[in-house]
């Protein structure tokens, strides 16, 4: 970093060689069977540049999983559930998704972060709970967080399917279909 401790691009380089690393090593193995070795010969980083970084693999993933939130959370923040419906809305986060296709596969996959999935429920619940609210304002809190979590688990499972690339949905395909499901599973529920 320089003086004033912005980044230059050989850092900006290193890092992203090293976030790409660690992305291929989780396609095939588990966080927990990726050494610091191997991820540094695959970068073509040594030893002493990761360590100048990051702590150990737990702390890179922790960086690139914060940017992810963070990025997910401005996007969540900046497109609110408004008197437009649900589409807008689920548009946003898909085009969001889209855009981290890599990064969300592999976390969702089968090598992937079950903390990674924790947190996405997390932020998905906070603003279902909203729009719960707003939809049935007379149900029980209780029976929001059935309904949470019967969406969110089940767009988990959408999401892995459109990720995996074998559905071929475009994003605004897979979209519509999210909200098709949500709206007409919601719909029973606030009648």
């Amino acid at each position: 970093m320089n003086k004033a401790g912005e980044e230059n691009r050989s850092v900006r380089n290193t890092r992203r060689r090293l976030r790409e690393a660690l992305l291929r090593l989780l396609e095939q193995k588990p966080l927990h069977e990726i050494s610091v070795k191997e991820l540094t010969e695959l970068a073509d980083v040594n030893r002493g540049t990761f360590y100048f970084h990051y702590q150990d693999i737990f702390d890179l993933l922790g960086s690139m999983e914060d940017a992810f939130f963070e990025q997910l959370d401005r996007t969540l923040s900046e497109n609110p559930v408004r008197g437009g419906g649900v589409y807008p809305y689920l548009h946003a986060i898909f085009s969001f998704l889209e855009e981290n296709r890599d990064f969300c596969r592999i976390m969702l996959g089968p090598h992937g972060d079950m903390q990674f999935v924790d947190r996405v429920k997390q932020r998905v619940d906070a603003q279902c709970s909203f729009i719960w609210q707003m939809l049935a304002p007379e149900a029980a809190p209780e029976r929001y967080a059935m309904y949470n979590a019967f969406i969110i688990n089940g767009c988990i499972g959408l999401l892995q399917e459109w990720l995996s690339g074998r559905s071929g949905l475009t994003e605004a395909s897979v979209t519509e279909l999210a909200a098709t499901i949500i709206l007409a599973s919601v719909g029973p529920c606030i009648a």
